[in-house]
């Protein structure tokens, strides 16, 4: 019994950290008072619940492999492990080709999206100064292509509908999310967040880390170029919309109350720091902790 105790204690971090902690942490709404702590901890749970996901069935062999009435008792020791390898092997190999077939197809759809999105800015532009591309469009829009050859895209209206200030403080979140690799966070999460079964993933969770990005974004733009051109330009912009591909503002009244709201604390480390930081790295040594755990049990 000894030797399934790390076993279960695998399986029920998996179950806690992919299906359980997704459902949580969007209700800790403290948690966008540090964006960037609050981020940590949303990956490194994501990778660790995989991670624990990836290391059950090899724990469970070597249980299975370690208790001689578990097995028939015609198999040598040699004969055991030899099987215990090979059958985790084939199970940690199957979900790993998982997790790497789910991040081709994101990140190659992504950078197609991208790329394609890129040359067609780069010719229908009336304006371009440097990375930056403005469309002669009316409507109101600011986002950013990520990637190598990053692109900052606004459109005629937003120009127009901003002040000086307002318009660098757009300038500097889209940039910061470019600088920053954003997009790359949003990814590794994307998967992680795809590898869950589909009735068992929360859309709610995804959204939330989004949110988080933007934030992140917003309190590096606001160290730039002041809290208050950066609030009117968010209240100017509420309601933009963007392509799918591209990182911009385009979230509901709700989430547009909880950045201005957030804006006035961008220079200051938030007590939940520590604490956050502190639970980012429990939960990331737990799996290695649990496997540890089944060698020895």
């Amino acid at each position: 019994m000894s030797s399934a105790l790390p076993v279960l204690a695998l399986a029920a971090t998996a179950i806690l950290l992919t299906v359980a902690m997704p459902r949580l942490l969007p209700r800790a709404q403290w948690l966008r008072r540090t964006p960037g702590f609050a981020l940590a901890l949303w990956q490194v749970a994501g990778a660790a619940g995989v991670l624990a996901a990836l290391m059950t069935a090899p724990a469970a062999v070597i249980a299975l492999s370690t208790e001689g009435g578990s097995v028939p008792t015609f198999f040598t020791e040699s004969t055991r492990v030899t099987i215990a390898l090979v059958v985790a092997a084939v199970m940690t190999g199957g979900m790993t080709i998982m997790l790497l077939r789910s991040a081709h197809l994101i990140g190659s759809d992504l950078r197609a999206s991208r790329r394609a999105q890129r040359n067609v800015v780069d010719v229908v532009a009336s304006r371009s100064d440097g990375r930056v591309r403005v469309v002669d469009l009316p409507g109101r829009s600011a986002y950013c292509l990520p990637g190598l050859r990053s692109r900052v895209v606004l459109t005629r209206g937003t120009v127009e509908a901003l002040t000086d200030d307002e318009l660098q403080a757009v300038l500097a979140h889209e940039r910061a999310h470019t600088n920053a690799r954003h997009d790359l966070m949003l990814e590794f999460f994307t998967v992680l967040h795809r590898t869950v079964p589909q009735r068992l993933r929360r859309d709610e969770a995804l959204a939330e880390v989004r949110l988080l990005v933007e934030l992140l974004a917003d309190r590096r733009a606001a160290r730039q170029v002041g809290a208050e051109p950066l609030g009117g330009a968010l209240a100017a912009m509420a309601g933009a919309t963007h392509p799918a591909a591209a990182l911009g503002s385009s979230g509901t009244a709700s989430e547009l109350i909880v950045r201005l709201q957030a804006l006035p604390d961008h220079g200051q480390l938030h007590p939940t720091a520590v604490p956050v930081l502190l639970a980012t790295a429990v939960v990331g040594v737990l799996p290695w902790l649990f496997l540890t755990w089944a060698f020895w049990a």
